[in-house]
């Protein structure tokens, strides 16, 4: 049986805001120098970060490998009180601009290394505090932000959302994940135009991925992925995503073993995140070894707990492989009707939930059907920033970003909590680095070799020598060792 009680179909109108101006993006990254250290241009125009006087080993180096071009002051305005500035090194930051076509994002960790850096981070990005996206019904979506307004007769408790729009900040998305969608079927809305996949339909063996039961599929879909400031109906979580429909019921209910070739095929077809809003209560071998056959591919699977106030939570949201998502309501409550035990990783809004129908238009739903999608929406996110996120590490990511909203700790009923997409996102950046990649790109080769030996002899600073990995204080022949274990090449 689908893991969701359906509601009467209903539409919600909501008012339109005005999108904003396109938000530049940075070429430069803003960094605080250590005390003593300058950043100049040297007669060899690279630049490079002395201290005291001498040149930072391997400094040029690094950053010449990141592509920086030039360094300037970072304040555009004078500091009328010098003094104070001093004194909080606030007339230490700089900014680093970068060839054309970097990714400051891939700067950072090397950089952060250097001696007499400080600290380095990206320029921040957002603008006037009361824009949302214009989707008419975003008003209405209080799992996305809730300001307090009335869900099911209910009014919210502001904040009590999974905070979307902080999200956006960083990304709506990118790259074109895949997530399979293992449901009803899904009906090409307007809000999923063009990125709904060819899929498959497990019981009737042929590619009809209509949807069949009451715009199940189709309501997940777009808390996954609805396209959003589009000014058509509502927001998804991931606007940049490929849904790949896989029916396994029929209409609405059916057997384990048809999830369980609805997975492998999703596997088999490009999957890179799977959704399952069912619940199912024999837990078959059959259908666990097609979940192993998924996490031994290293895809992430969100399931819901269930519906019936039950411990443990029913299959396959039970199986350590999947990620278990229970739901809450719009006051950060537990919902009672989700399913609860050791086994739930996180929780996610479930509760008078908008989103597509097959119709054409929305409709409202309740369940942890609707908690699970939120789930696989953060973590299409998550992997449009770091791809390299292993299915483990987005789970870790889940849990230590989750708003602790029932007892303090895990509890049974929410998990780690109610799930913070903005905060994992933020985590999502600082995690994936690959040992031994001194450049940040994502491989060790011939490149990290020579920043290594720029680094080479005694460091500096010894808690900012980036190529010092037995930590002695010195870049010797036991870290160019370890370098070549690290090797990757190409």
């Amino acid at each position: 049986m689908l893991g969701a009680l359906v509601l009467a179909a209903m539409t919600i109108d909501g008012a339109a805001f005005a999108a904003p101006d396109e938000p530049p993006a940075p070429d430069y990254l803003l960094v605080k120098l250590s005390p003593g250290a300058r950043a100049t241009t040297n007669d060899r125009g690279a630049v490079e970060i002395s201290v005291n006087g001498a040149a930072a080993p391997g400094s040029e180096a690094v950053l010449a490998s990141i592509g920086a071009i030039s360094v300037e002051r970072a304040s555009s305005v004078a500091h009328a009180n010098a003094a104070r500035a001093a004194a909080i090194g606030l007339d230490r930051w700089v900014k680093l601009r970068l060839e054309p076509g970097r990714d400051p994002l891939a700067a950072l960790a090397p950089i952060r290394l250097v001696p007499g850096v400080e600290i380095a981070e990206l320029d921040g990005v957002g603008g006037l505090a009361d824009f949302v996206p214009n989707d008419p019904n975003f008003p209405s979506q209080w799992s996305l932000l809730n300001t307090g307004q009335s869900a099911g007769g209910v009014a919210g408790s502001i904040g009590a959302d999974v905070k979307a729009p902080a999200a956006w900040d960083i990304s709506t998305g990118g790259g074109e994940i895949v997530v399979a969608v293992l449901d009803s079927g899904v009906f090409e809305h307007a809000d999923l135009a063009g990125r709904v996949l060819p899929g498959w339909n497990v019981p009737q063996a042929n590619d009809n991925t209509a949807d069949g039961c009451a715009s199940h599929g189709t309501h997940v879909s777009g808390i996954v992925g609805a396209l959003g400031d589009n000014g058509v109906a509502i927001a998804g979580l991931c606007w940049d995503v490929k849904i790949l429909p896989v029916v396994v019921v029929n209409p609405c209910s059916g057997f384990e073993s048809w999830v369980a070739d609805g997975i492998t095929w999703a596997v088999d077809h490009g999957a890179e995140i799977i959704n399952m809003s069912l619940q199912y209560s024999a837990g078959t071998q059959y259908l666990h070894d097609a979940v192993i056959y998924a996490d031994m591919a290293g895809i992430p699977m969100l399931a819901a707990t269930g519906n019936s106030n039950a411990t443990p939570p029913s299959f396959p949201s039970r199986w350590a492989e999947t990620i278990a998502v229970a739901a809450t309501n719009n006051l950060d409550e537990r919902w009672p009707s989700s399913n609860y035990g050791a086994e739930v990783d996180i929780a996610a809004p479930g509760v008078s939930i908008l989103s597509l129908s097959s119709s054409g238009g929305t409709t409202v739903k309740s369940g942890t059907s609707m908690a699970a999608p939120h789930a696989s929406g953060i973590v299409a996110l998550l992997r449009s920033v770091n791809p390299a996120l292993t299915s483990a590490e987005i789970r870790d990511i889940l849990q230590s970003s989750a708003d602790d909203v029932n007892a303090p700790g895990f509890d049974v009923f929410t998990g780690y909590g109610r799930v913070n997409a903005h905060a994992a996102l933020e985590l999502a950046l600082d995690t994936g680095s690959v040992p031994g990649d001194l450049d940040g790109d994502g491989i060790v080769n011939g490149a990290d070799l020579g920043t290594l030996l720029g680094f080479w002899g005694s460091c500096e600073d010894c808690d900012k020598c980036a190529a010092d990995f037995d930590g002695n204080c010195a870049v010797d022949g036991s870290d160019l060792g370890a370098l070549l274990g690290y090797w990757t090449g190409s």
